[in-house]
């Protein structure tokens, strides 16, 4: 079967970019060998937010009931968590089918395999099928790291698939790696009564946030009840009754009902074969690209987790984007400025450049810091938290910004927004936010930076 353009993956980056080159006129056909949606609809983004939605709910309630304010008995019921979280992944896996048959893309349900440039052959249950195109998308994600201390096994040592979708809530979780997913499903499984404990092998959890992030997320989760250790690892684990028994390289050790293993992602095996026929790859096995999202073999493009970190749906559907516009005779670039955020207990966000990025690429930058402590909304919600921004002294434009507290993932758009526009802090400052919300500290901030702040005092 004939066709202008063959997208291998159906994941964010993959069915976006089929869709919009449909959306264009290229005649498209797209591979997925698993469910549509990829990671991110179906172990990821959305069925960790559904847990973590209900997680949050139920730990409010636990904390109302805990000042007398309302008496409730509460007992978690995991299965019918699992299951409406099975429904809400169907609706939307569904969706996508919809779209995708509605801008007239052909679906092949099986494994692929580039036999050449523009030759993909669809292995499935019955048979093989090959396809030609002009142009071949790669969108075929990541795989799992594995820690050799802890092997998986799918029950009691797991991985974060497994982990969004328990049948219980276990007394007793490990969580080894500090990175997003480990403190997003940490913090979901303290909120619905684990005795959860993370391990990180650095000095601060999410490696590579602003410091002062990192350090308020980790009191925030330890005020929640979870023991955080950092600079250790995993030295061992056996099965005993009840569980697993871990000891860590700082002579602790304790018997863990589930022991939950999210040490980073590394590109497939399926993607290093790609070097075989021409494709150039990263020192770590992940595809380079330019900003046109093209690879080093004529006609073939890559967008999504496969061409590297930050592993994150938005900037995959931004990388689609740009592909597609391409391959349809546009001009499109991507430029990298995507918005970081990790749902937990506080939300963490940031964007753009820190103060020593942004004085590597040669600028002079300055950092305003507006605490939540001087904010009327989190005061009267009890909430800690801060607003950060790094910006040039000499051009005044905003160059990042990090954000930590409650509604973090949503208040960065607004300042991803202003980077993205080349805004100045004096014309941020103009803008008018509604009062009380936390939004209002993006503004703050910026006064803050001026040195005239109303409610902060500035020296």
């Amino acid at each position: 079967m004939k066709f202008d353009a063959v997208v291998v993956g159906g994941g964010p980056g993959g069915y976006a970019t089929a869709i919009r080159l449909s959306q264009l006129g290229v005649k498209t056909a797209l591979v997925e060998k698993e469910h549509l949606g990829g990671e991110c609809t179906n172990w990821g983004c959305i069925p960790s937010k559904h847990l973590i939605t209900h997680a949050k709910k139920i730990h409010s309630l636990m904390e109302l009931s805990d000042t007398g304010l309302v008496t409730a008995q509460m007992k978690v019921n995991m299965s019918k968590i699992t299951a409406s979280t099975q429904q809400v992944v169907q609706r939307l896996r569904q969706g996508i089918a919809y779209l995708l048959k509605t801008y007239g893309v052909t679906v092949y349900m099986g494994e692929a395999e580039l036999t050449g440039p523009g030759e993909v052959k669809v292995i499935k249950d019955g048979g093989a099928e090959s396809l030609e195109a002009r142009y071949t998308v790669l969108a075929t994600g990541t795989v799992q790291s594995s820690l050799l201390a802890a092997p998986y096994d799918g029950k009691r040592i797991i991985g974060f698939r497994e982990a969004l979708y328990l049948s219980e809530v276990p007394k007793k979780m490990l969580v080894v790696g500090g990175g997003a997913i480990g403190v997003e499903l940490g913090t979901a499984y303290r909120h619905l009564g684990s005795d959860v404990t993370i391990v990180e092998l650095m000095d601060q959890l999410l490696p590579g946030i602003d410091p002062d992030a990192a350090r308020l997320l980790k009191r925030g989760m330890e005020k929640i009840g979870v023991k955080v250790y950092l600079k250790t690892t995993v030295e061992e684990t056996r099965y005993v009754d009840g569980g697993v028994e871990a000891v860590l390289s700082n002579d602790a050790r304790d018997v863990f009902d589930v022991v939950l293993v999210v040490v980073g992602k590394r590109p497939s095996e399926w993607v290093r074969k790609l070097a075989d026929l021409g494709v150039k790859l990263s020192e770590k096995g992940y595809v380079l690209v330019d900003s046109g999202m093209r690879t080093s073999l004529d006609g073939v493009y890559a967008v999504g987790d496969v061409t590297g970190p930050p592993f994150l749906a938005h900037k995959a559907y931004s990388q689609a984007t740009v592909a597609a516009e391409n391959i349809a005779g546009k001009t499109a670039a991507y430029d990298g400025l995507v918005p970081f955020g990790v749902f937990t207990t506080p939300e963490v966000a940031a964007v753009g450049l820190s103060a020593e990025t942004a004085r590597q690429k040669g600028y002079d930058p300055a950092e305003a810091r507006f605490p939540y402590a001087a904010l009327g909304r989190a005061v009267a919600e009890n909430e800690d938290g801060f607003v950060k921004i790094v910006f040039d002294k000499k051009t005044d434009k905003v160059l990042g910004a990090t954000v930590v507290g409650p509604h973090a993932t949503e208040t960065i758009s607004i300042l991803t927004t202003l980077i993205k526009l080349g805004a100045t802090v004096e014309e941020a400052s103009e803008i008018i936010h509604i009062h009380p919300t936390y939004s209002e500290a993006v503004g703050e901030v910026m006064h803050l930076a001026h040195k005239r702040s109303i409610h902060y005092v500035t020296r």
